[in-house]
């Protein structure tokens, strides 16, 4: 006798039980047993990863710990734990008899089946606009308030969401601008959108606490963070004002950061640290729902480091924050096509930027609305977005 089967991806499997004639009324509490997930705890001691490696196998999961546990000859470890929903559930459950302060994992095992269980949603497109002389891009191409302002209404009308707008240059070796040039430039901008387009979100990239002051006083919607919460007062001020703040990773500055490439892990090191950045932001008062990260592609990281960034990115929704990703034009795009000028590489962007919203990233920023769009309106017949 023939068999004929085939592999069902995790997304799809609601809808595959539906196909098989499955009880309706039961249909959301199969997919927990059917859904399997890999969660990464890290720095567990080992007596709590011998107890953790007991629990998950009482519950039929499994978990990968240093092989060092056994006999407790290495202090900490991390573990891989993986099984099904109802079965990390399970555990989640048995932790909370346990001793050791594992009962608090079981709290933090919960909220990673909330983060992969949450339904995609429409990605926003945030459309560049460079107020700078020196952007490797664009530089100098919108330095008066016209051109400025008639280029966001472009990208507007090509479906941009959100217009980002930025008077200091963060390519490397770019010059540091004056506070004063920075407001002059934002300021007229930011004030012209938000009174012509309401609806549409206002970003301003900067990293100068003045200019911060001034863009929120005249309506700026989201700060796009590119100096990694290096002062604090940037979240105080984004709560003060109840606005979104986008902590960006990154090392240095425009001058330093080629030479701080060095990473163990580069996925967990910087999956740690957007956790503490974002900790941080909610020390100062900053709501959750407020906080946006970013893995900071292109900023103190190579061309392959981009790229296992980039093959990881949905792990970082682990988080439990929407994630930005701004590949557009990036020197590990250029790259890919074997070429050094930044608007060849708008095509493989948008191919980057599908990868991106299969991955469920929710803002994508980008110099070629139009083309990223036309990538959004072919997802949208992929996906039924929320």
């Amino acid at each position: 006798m023939q068999f004929l089967s085939k592999i069902v991806l995790n997304k799809f499997i609601k809808k595959e039980i539906q196909n098989v004639g499955f009880e309706s009324s039961y249909i959301n509490e199969a997919c927990k047993k059917h859904t399997f997930i890999s969660v990464k705890i890290f720095d567990l001691t080992s007596v709590q990863a011998n107890i953790l490696k007991q629990t998950a196998l009482s519950a039929g999961c499994d978990c990968a710990v240093n092989r060092g546990v056994i006999n407790c000859s290495v202090d900490k470890s991390d573990c891989i734990l993986s099984g099904s929903v109802s079965q990390i559930k399970l555990v989640s459950k048995k932790l909370l008899k346990q001793k050791f302060g594992l009962s608090e994992l079981s709290d933090n095992l919960l909220r990673q089946i909330e983060n992969i269980q949450t339904s995609p949603k429409r990605p926003q497109i945030m459309g560049i606009l460079n107020l700078t002389p020196d952007s490797f891009s664009d530089g100098g191409e919108y330095l008066e308030i016209e051109k400025a302002v008639n280029h966001a209404i472009d990208m507007i009308d090509c479906g941009a969401d959100i217009i980002d707008v930025g008077a200091q240059s963060t390519r490397p070796n770019a010059d540091a601008v004056d506070v004063a040039y920075e407001i002059q430039k934002t300021v007229p901008i930011v004030t012209a959108l938000k009174t012509a387009y309401p609806h549409i979100q206002i970003s301003v990239d900067t990293m100068s606490l003045g200019c911060l002051e001034a863009v929120l006083e005249c309506g700026c919607d989201i700060v796009n963070d590119v100096s990694f919460l290096s002062n604090p007062e940037f979240a105080r001020l984004c709560e003060r004002h109840n606005k979104k703040l986008v902590i960006m990773h990154s090392r240095g500055n425009s001058k330093t950061m080629d030479g701080l490439v060095d990473y163990e892990y580069i996925t967990d090191d910087i999956y740690k640290q957007l956790y503490k950045k974002a900790l941080t932001a909610q020390e100062q008062g900053l709501k959750k729902d407020n906080i946006i990260v970013d893995l900071g592609f292109g900023f103190a990281k190579t061309i392959s480091q981009n790229y296992d960034l980039l093959k990881r990115i949905k792990e970082f929704s682990s988080l439990g924050y929407p994630i930005l990703a701004g590949v557009s034009r990036k020197r590990f795009m250029q790259d890919t096509i074997n070429t050094k000028e930044p608007k060849d590489a708008d095509f493989i962007s948008a191919v980057c930027a599908g990868y991106l919203i299969d991955n469920g990233v929710e803002y994508i920023r980008v110099h070629d609305v139009s083309l990223t769009n036309q990538v959004r309106n072919f997802y949208d017949r992929l996906y039924e977005f929320n």
